[in-house]
C-alpha cells in the first residue's frame, strides 16, 4: 500500500537535475511522481521527456507537466520504445523498490542510447544511523528514509558500484547528499569515529565520509563491462614510452573565473587540462578557454564539498587546487591517496591560522598541508603564512598572478567613444573603483573622500568625476550615501560590466583607487584589479592592507586603511598633478609588463607542474611516470 504524502510527489530534485547531461534532449524519468523535475527540463529546452510512475494520482498530475506518461510498475511492463531511443533515463529513488533492480536497469539499458546517461540516487544503508540502530538490536521501518517502510533492497557504495557493472554500466561520477554533522567532526584526518556504543578505528577519510551519507547521486555511462575488466574507479596505467599529453586537473569549486584562468590558458599546449566548478558558480565563466566540468556540491564557502570529484581525478597526473582552507582541496589530496595523482595547491591567505577556530576547517588546513606535494603561493605573504603554518619553505613557490598585457594595455582608440557610453566627457577626470561592493573592499571611504574633494573650494577648477563599478550588498547603501552628501551627480555607479571588456574601463580613467580594509579574517590577498589598471598605464592609490604593498611596489600611492582623510589627499594630489600622474603610470605600466605578464606566470606554473610529476612519492601508482 501506498503511504507516500502528496509532497513526496511534487519533489524538484534539483541535485538530480544537476548531473543531467547538457545536451540530453530525449529524458526517461522512471517514478517521475507529479512531473515537476521533469517540467523544469523541458523548461530549459529538453525536447522531450517521459515519464513512467505507479502511483495513478501522481500520473493525472505529471500527464499536464510531461510530454508522456505510462501508468504503472516498470518491474511488470515491457516499454514501446525503440532501441537507444533516451539519451538520459533518470531513476531517482526507485532501484531500492524494485525486487529485482539488475533486471530493471538491464530492461531500460535497452533503451538508452550508446553514448547515454543513468542518473540515480540511492539511500546508503551503510549509514552511522543504521548501524548505530543495529547496535541497539533495532531495525525500525520509517515512512521515509534510508528504511523507508516500502525499500526492498539496500545499497552500500560498493554494492551499488557491482550492480551497475552487472548492468552494463560505468559510474563516472558519485556524489552524495551528506549528514551536515560529517562537517562538524574534529579530525576526520584521525581515522577514528565513535558514536552511540560503538568505536571504530583505522578508517580512510573516504571510510568516515561514507558513514555519514544518507543517500549516494550516480552518474553512470552506458558502456559493456565484464566482470574480468579493470574497476571504473582505478585509474588506468600510463605507458612511459608514450607522448600523450599529462592530465591536469584545475579544481576552484564555485570561484572558477577567466582572471584565473588566463594564467593557465597557454599551458593548454602542453598538458591536457580541465577545469572544475559547481553547478552554481559565483562567476562568469562562458569565455574561459578550457574545457569545464560543473559538479553537484554540498554545503557553502570553506565547507563545499564537490559531489564525485574523486572519481573525476582518477585519470589525472596532478590536481591544481586552490587554498588549503577549502573542503575540495582535502577532496584532492584524498584523490592523491587512492590514485596516486600529485597535488599543487595554489594559496592566496596571507593570514596565518585564519578559519582555524573552527574544527573542519583545522582538519581541512591539516590535511592539505600535510597532503599537498608543492605549493604556489601568489604573494610573499602568503608563502610567510605558509610557512608559520609549518609547510617547510622548500615545498613554496611564489608565483604572481598575471593578465593578458595584449588586452590590458594602454589605449587611447575609442576612449571618447567609451567615456560616452559610460556618461562622462574627454574633459572629466575621471577616478575609478572597481570591486565587490563590500564593506572591507572601502567602498565608502571612496565615497567619502569623493566628498570631501567636491566640496573643497580649491578643486573647484577641476572636472572630477567619480566612477564605482561593481555589486554587493553595500550598493545600494552607498547610493544613498552619495546622495544624502550631496554628490549623486558627480558619482557613476556601474553594477554590471563584462570582464572581457574591463581593459576598456581601466582605459577611460585617470586616477585608480582600491581603498581596501583589512578585518579579523580578511586582508587583501592581491588585487587583481590594480594590475589590470597598472598594465593600462594608470597611476594607483591603494592601502597599506595584506599584500598590496608587494603589488603596487613603486607605481602609486598607499595610505593607511580605515582612513577617509589620508585617501582624500591623495586623491587630490594625483587630480592636481599631471606631471605626478604621468610619472606614476608609466612605472605601473613598466612594473606590470615586468612581474604580471600571464604568459610568464604561465611558464613559471608549468615549471612547477613538472618539477612536482617528475617526484615520487608514497602514494604513486605502479604505472604512473
Amino acid at each position: 500500500m501506498d503511504t507516500k504524502t502528496d509532497e513526496y510527489y511534487r519533489q524538484e530534485r534539483r541535485e538530480v537535475e544537476a548531473l543531467i547531461p547538457e545536451d540530453a534532449v530525449k529524458i526517461l524519468d522512471v517514478g517521475c511522481g507529479e512531473g515537476i523535475l521533469g517540467r523544469i527540463l523541458l523548461e530549459k529546452g529538453v525536447r522531450e521527456v517521459t515519464g513512467i510512475e505507479v502511483n495513478p494520482a501522481a500520473c493525472a498530475v505529471a500527464r499536464k507537466n510531461l510530454t508522456g506518461v505510462i501508468c504503472g510498475d516498470i518491474e511488470e511492463m515491457e516499454l514501446d520504445f525503440d532501441e537507444g531511443y533516451f539519451d538520459c533515463i533518470i531513476l531517482a529513488d526507485i532501484l531500492e523498490h524494485l525486487k529485482d533492480p539488475l533486471s530493471g536497469l538491464k530492461k531500460l539499458r535497452r533503451h538508452l542510447s550508446a553514448s547515454g546517461t543513468v542518473v540515480a540516487s540511492i539511500p546508503n544503508v551503510r549509514y552511522w544511523g543504521i548501524i548505530n540502530m543495529l547496535t541497539e538490536g533495532h531495525w525500525k521501518y520509517q515512512d521515509h528514509g534510508i528504511l523507508d517502510k516500502t525499500h526492498l533492497r539496500f545499497f552500500t557504495r560498493k554494492e551499488i558500484q557491482t550492480l551497475f557493472e552487472g548492468a552494463g554500466f560505468k559510474i563516472k561520477d558519485t556524489g552524495a547528499n551528506i549528514d551536515p554533522r560529517y562537517y562538524k567532526l574534529e579530525d576526520i584526518s584521525s581515522g577514528e569515529l565513535s558514536f552511540g556504543r560503538v568505536s571504530l578505528k583505522g578508517l580512510t577519510t573516504e571510510e568516515v565520509q561514507d558513514l555519514f551519507v544518507v543517500q549516494y547521486l550516480i552518474r553512470a555511462a552506458n558502456v559493456r563491462q565484464t566482470p574480468g575488466q579493470q574497476s571504473p574507479h582505478v585509474p588506468d596505467k600510463i605507458d612511459a614510452g608514450k607522448t600523450e599529453k599529462r592530465k591536469i586537473a584545475i579544481v576552484r569549486g564555485a570561484n572558477l573565473n577567466k582572471w584565473e584562468m588566463q594564467n593557465y590558458e597557454p599551458l593548454a599546449e602542453r598538458f591536457d587540462i580541465t577545469a572544475y566548478t559547481t553547478t552554481q558558480t559565483c562567476f562568469d565563466i562562458s569565455r574561459i578557454g578550457l574545457p569545464v566540468v560543473k559538479l553537484p556540491f554540498q554545503s557553502q564557502g570553506l565547507l563545499l564539498h564537490m559531489q564525485g570529484l574523486e572519481e573525476q581525478l582518477a585519470d589525472k597526473d596532478l590536481v591544481f587546487s586552490a587554498d588549503i582552507t577549502y573542503q575540495f582541496s582535502a577532496q584532492a589530496v584524498e584523490a592523491k591517496k587512492r590514485y596516486g595523482c600529485k597535488v599543487v595547491c595554489l594559496e592566496w591567505e596571507n593570514i596565518p591560522f585564519n578559519y582555524e577556530e573552527y574544527e573542519a576547517v583545522r582538519s581541512i588546513k591539516k590535511t592539505v598541508r600535510e597532503g599537498s606535494d608543492h605549493f604556489i603561493a601568489v604573494t610573499e605573504r602568503a608563502k610567510e603564512a605558509l610557512i608559520i603554518e609549518g609547510v617547510p619553505a622548500e615545498r613554496i613557490d611564489v608565483i604572481p598572478m598575471g593578465i593578458d598585457l595584449g588586452r590590458f594595455r594602454p589605449v587611447e582608440k575609442d576612449v571618447e567613444k567609451d567615456r560616452e557610453r559610460t556618461g562622462l566627457t574627454k574633459e572629466d577626470l575621471v577616478v575609478l573603483f572597481i570591486g565587490r561592493m563590500v564593506w572591507e573592499k572601502g567602498v565608502y571611504d571612496f565615497v567619502h573622500a569623493a566628498a570631501g574633494i567636491l566640496c573643497d573650494n580649491s578643486m573647484n577648477g577641476f572636472p572630477v568625476r567619480f566612477v564605482m563599478v561593481g555589486k554587493g550588498p553595500e550598493l545600494q547603501g552607498l547610493r544613498e550615501r552619495a546622495t544624502s552628501l550631496g554628490i549623486s551627480g558627480r558619482i557613476t555607479f556601474i553594477e554590471e560590466y563584462p570582464y572581457h571588456d574591463m581593459h576598456k574601463l581601466h582605459n577611460i580613467a585617470d586616477v585608480f583607487v582600491l581603498p581596501s580594509i583589512s578585518t579579523k579574517t580578511w586582508q587583501e590577498q592581491f588585487g587583481m584589479v590594480l594590475i589590470e589598471s597598472m598594465a593600462c598605464g594608470k597611476p594607483v592609490i591603494s592601502t597599506l592592507s595584506g599584500s598590496i604593498p608587494e603589488v603596487v611596489g613603486d607605481a602609486g600611492i598607499l595610505v593607511q586603511p580605515d582612513d577617509h582623510f589620508s585617501l582624500r589627499d591623495a586623491m587630490k594630489k594625483l587630480i592636481k598633478d599631471n606631471d605626478l600622474r604621468k610619472y606614476l603610470g608609466d612605472n605601473a605600466l613598466k612594473r606590470a609588463q615586468s612581474e604580471f605578464d600571464s604568459q610568464k606566470t604561465a611558464e613559471k606554473v608549468r615549471a612547477v607542474f613538472e618539477k612536482v610529476m617528475s617526484r615520487k612519492t608514497e602514494y604513486d601508482v605502479t604505472g604512473r611516470t
